[in-house]
């Protein structure tokens, strides 16, 4: 009998400190629901809690954290700025007709029409001079002040200023006229086309230079599709431009050839 009585102590124990263990956590999950002061030990547990989720916090939108958001925005801004003005730079090491501006206003309200740029009459602008960048002809300037001037954007482009244009394909030259701007699209419209030349997606279409001399040759875009009239004696051609006219930071103006 007393070698049964070591064994049964022993499992005595254990069911003991199993009631004891079910108890504890029965007690707690009880002292977390009820509304009641803490005891010191929680309380110590809590502020403990609340000083590494506010250490986290902190950490995660610290004054730092923040600054280093802007000024990473701003470099990447300026570096987006500075390939820009380098491409339009380039222009300028070809000839000395350009002079480089900065877009300094385009405004909701005129956004396809028209855009401001820092450069005026003192820098040899005058009005009608062709504005590019490195991906094409992006307007004209239609008024001149001293230090500034306003550029009417292609994409206003209508009925009432119609532009001459000359479409490369592979049989020769095609005259064309440009008369409008599908926003939608965004696409432009070649009117007038009488060719029976076939007009090709990818084919080159820039200014004739019949209005003014200095326009000749200005890349205006690319031929995108065809569309036929009038028993295939006319035709519609669309045009799309490579010019992001929504994100133009520099421009070169085209200085009229004397």
């Amino acid at each position: 009998m007393k070698l049964n009585a070591k064994p049964n102590k022993k499992k005595k124990k254990m069911i003991t400190i199993v009631v004891i263990i079910i108890f504890v956590i029965f007690a707690c999950s009880t002292l977390t629901l009820i509304n009641r002061k803490y005891f010191f030990i929680e309380k110590a547990f809590k502020n403990v809690s609340s000083l590494v989720n506010s250490y986290i916090i902190s950490n995660a939108y610290s004054t730092n954290s923040f600054s280093e958001n802007v000024v990473s925005s701003k470099i990447s801004y300026l570096q987006k700025e500075n390939n820009e003005l380098r491409k339009n730079l380039e222009l300028q090491e070809k000839s000395d007709d350009y002079v480089i501006g900065e877009i300094t206003n385009h405004t909701a309200k005129n956004w396809f029409n028209i855009v401001e740029i820092s450069k005026g009459y003192n820098d040899g602008i005058k009005k009608d001079d062709a504005v590019i960048n490195s991906e094409g002809l992006v307007g004209f300037v239609s008024k001149v002040s001293g230090k500034m001037s306003e550029v009417k954007l292609l994409t206003s482009v209508s009925q009432n200023n119609m532009l001459s244009v000359t479409i490369e394909t592979n049989d020769g030259y095609v005259a064309g006229v440009l008369s409008d701007y599908d926003v939608n699209k965004g696409l432009f419209k070649v009117d007038g086309v009488m060719s029976k030349s076939n007009i090709l997606a990818g084919d080159k279409v820039t200014l004739s230079g019949y209005d003014n001399e200095s326009y000749k040759g200005i890349y205006v875009g690319m031929v995108v599709k065809e569309e036929s009239s009038n028993y295939g004696l006319n035709k519609t051609i669309w045009v799309e431009s490579s010019v992001n006219f929504d994100d133009l930071m520099f421009v070169a103006v085209v200085k009229e050839k004397k």
